[in-house]
């Protein structure tokens, strides 16, 4: 079994209350693999090379103030829908900064480029038609203050839960 490991910030237990219905009716297998969060790297780097990592991120993320999330609305890729953030400019430059240092780590592999498109995944189908087909309730704008990232490893199968190896807190470490 090959084993991953991700870059993620992991949605508070207010924005976890929304996320998890929608999981629950449209892609409960997810639920069993990870919490609802916003990836901000996948894949990183090997499993052996954590350690190392982790220890470059802490001193990275100490340069990095909490920072708020407005999640509002919806928005989808082809086969998914997600929670859209409203202003994600701080996540692209959390996103940048890690991947200055770490620059052989596109994310998803640089399938769908070099830059990340941040978003909480709700729900995954089958097909687009039963996308089409899917509805989401309306929600009041959620705001939350991310504070860490949260490192993750697990099977590429997505079929086991993913553990977190680490939790990185933004801003100055006391």
């Amino acid at each position: 079994m090959e084993l991953q490991t991700a870059l993620v910030i992991v949605a508070p237990h207010e924005v976890q209350a929304l996320a998890v219905p929608l999981l629950k009716q449209h892609s409960p297998h997810l639920l069993i693999v990870f919490p609802a969060h916003i990836t901000v790297v996948y894949p990183f780097v090997p499993p052996d090379h954590l350690e190392d990592a982790c220890e470059t991120l802490r001193t990275l993320c100490a340069d990095v103030a909490p920072f708020a999330i407005t999640l509002d609305g919806y928005d989808c890729f082809p086969r998914t829908t997600f929670l859209n953030p409203v202003h994600p400019a701080p996540i692209h430059q959390l996103y940048a900064k890690i991947h200055a240092r770490f620059p052989d780590y596109l994310p998803y592999g640089g399938a769908f480029g070099p830059d990340i498109h941040p978003h909480m995944t709700v729900a995954q189908f089958e097909s687009e038609a039963d996308q089409q087909q899917a509805v989401f309730p309306p929600y009041a704008p959620i705001t939350f203050l991310a504070q860490r990232l949260h490192v993750l490893s697990g099977p590429s199968t997505l079929d086991r839960p993913w553990l977190t190896e680490a939790v990185i807190p933004f801003g100055a470490l006391s």
